[in-house]
């Protein structure tokens, strides 16, 4: 295991969800790779209750997605597409995704549906989207007990099976292309019917015929790239690769009900890996299938297990002063009086010091790599995951050196190397010594490889928050980010008042503020909530 210092986990803890950034106002993002997740998917159908007939039943079939981020997701525009899944012989397959069919990084899609395009449709970090044929309780009609009254998207089919079923009360999800004049959610039992998210910039211009035919059904071709995610489902009777849709390079593996049969009340879920100490779950997330998802008999809407897949033990060890730099090979969580920061080298016209990244570790689910641990000296319990860390972008100024000398050159010949310093009372990045005129080489032991490359013109930007006088004087940049002293459980919410709004106000990143923000915010060292 890559730590330096030694490893092993913790069972989650209670408490707040202090997610930490660089400012203090939440972030609405777009829906990208790893934020967004297809969740949940009722395919099989069911059989309808106290023998009616016909038995089976198909219109309480659904999809739901996640938002699997730690911020708020803008799912406006984003397309929901079903692969092709014509008999084998004339499906396009993952296998048939190759330079000589012209199909490299693309799917083929027999429809596409779209979310929302003309407003915005925000959803919270661990909040579902359910999008479904019928948005009525079918509860009483079949098994499975699935109640879809409060789904957010409805297909407004026309079609004689589903328009008696509607729901006028829920918004219609936009049909965009289709195969025929198939005009509802086309689930297949037993399946192959793999669902990919693309961004609502995709280009969905392009057509195919089915594969070894130049007439007849129109199918979409999408770029890959695109994809948001995707998941693979194949038949429940004889489940096997060769029904794959997506290449490995989108998902890895395929997932599949257990018990073999069409019509058999099972969907497929994402496996939960983490719990946030406000109750967030995270779901899992390695780009694989048959490792994120299982089958479940539990079809109610907006439920995902409670207990936690995949994690394994390590400690952590806090010295004297407080800090400590690590390059953790896995994912990874921990209790909530342990943050792990980052920090970013910037170079824009607000640049006047690093730009500093502290995660509480009972937050998120954290990507791996180096990072810098804050706490009071101790020992600490972390987990360490198997999925991926729902953090996707690392900082492009910190960087852990593999090798025992480091030189920059070319472009970055001139930069600098600062070496991360943790020594009590005096912990920041210390420049190397000169080689030749030039502080661009460094030499690195044990625990003492992370560092950052600075260039002097930014270093002239943050000569004066250290003491410098410029890029020629900055011999050392001081820690500014979280600190041990800050990390406490006096979490105060209060009311806004007079009297504290004078006072001295400080972010959690010790950056002084003109007035309280809406969230966290530190006065007089105690910190305060403002909702």
């Amino acid at each position: 295991m890559k730590f330096f210092t030694s490893m092993k986990t913790l069972a989650l803890v209670a408490g707040m969800l202090l997610a930490g950034t660089a400012s203090s106002e939440a972030k609405i993002e777009k829906p990208s790779s790893g934020n967004v997740v297809i969740s949940k998917v009722f395919y099989a159908g069911s059989t309808r209750l106290n023998g009616a007939t016909p038995k089976n039943y198909m219109l309480h079939l659904y999809v739901e997605l996640y938002n699997n981020s730690a911020d708020e997701v803008d799912l406006q525009g984003m397309y929901v597409a079903f692969a092709n899944s014509d008999a084998a012989a004339n499906a396009w397959t993952a296998a048939d995704m190759t330079t000589e069919n012209g199909m490299s990084g693309k799917a083929v899609v027999k429809q596409i549906f779209q979310i929302s395009p003309d407003a915005s449709y925000v959803i919270q970090p661990g909040q579902s989207v359910v999008i479904t044929n019928s948005a009525i309780d079918h509860s009483q009609i079949a098994e499975g007990n699935v109640d879809l009254s409060t789904a957010d998207f409805e297909a407004k089919s026309q079609n004689k099976s589903f328009a008696d079923f509607h729901n006028e009360a829920v918004p219609e999800l936009k049909m965009v292309a289709t195969i025929g004049t198939t005009d509802f959610i086309n689930f297949l039992n037993p399946g192959p019917c793999g669902i990919v998210l693309l961004a609502s910039d995709t280009d969905i211009s392009n057509k195919t015929f089915a594969k070894g035919k130049d007439s007849g059904n129109e199918y979409t071709v999408v770029p890959m790239y695109k994809s948001i995610d995707c998941v693979d489902i194949v038949k429940q009777k004889t489940p096997s690769a060769e029904d794959k849709r997506f290449t490995e390079s989108y998902d890895a593996g395929f997932c599949v009900t257990d018990s073999i049969g069409t019509f058999n009340g099972q969907a497929v879920v994402r496996k939960t890996a983490f719990i946030a100490s406000n109750g967030r779950v995270v779901l899992y997330d390695t780009n694989n299938s048959s490792v994120d998802f299982v089958a479940t008999n539990d079809l109610s809407l907006r439920t995902y297990s409670q207990e936690v897949s995949g994690m394994s033990d390590s400690t952590l060890t806090i010295p004297e002063s407080g800090f400590v730099a690590v390059n953790i090979d896995k994912p990874f969580c921990g209790p909530k009086d342990l943050y792990f920061s980052y920090v970013n080298v910037s170079n824009n016209a607000a640049t006047t010091d690093l730009t500093y990244y502290n995660y509480p570790g009972d937050s998120l689910l954290l990507i791996k790599g180096p990072w810098i641990a804050v706490g009071k000296p101790g020992t600490y319990t972390i987990k360490l995951s198997e999925s991926q860390g729902v953090m996707k972008v690392r900082s492009s100024g910190m960087t852990w050196a593999d090798e025992d000398t480091k030189t920059l050159t070319g472009s970055k010949a001139s930069n600098m190397i600062y070496k991360f310093q943790n020594e009590k009372g005096n912990v920041g990045f210390k420049r190397v010594a000169a080689v030749g005129g030039k502080y661009n080489t460094a030499t690195f032991s044990d625990g003492d490889r992370l560092y950052c490359a600075i260039s002097t013109a930014i270093a002239d930007k943050i000569a004066a928050a250290n003491g410098a006088t410029n890029n020629a004087d900055l011999d050392f940049i001081a820690w500014h980010g979280v600190t041990p002293e800050l990390i406490t459980n006096d979490i105060a919410c209060v009311q806004v008042k007079a009297d504290v709004q004078k006072q001295a106000i400080f972010n959690l990143q010790g950056q002084k503020l003109v007035r309280l923000q809406k969230g966290l915010n530190i006065v007089n060292g105690k910190k305060i909530i403002v909702k």
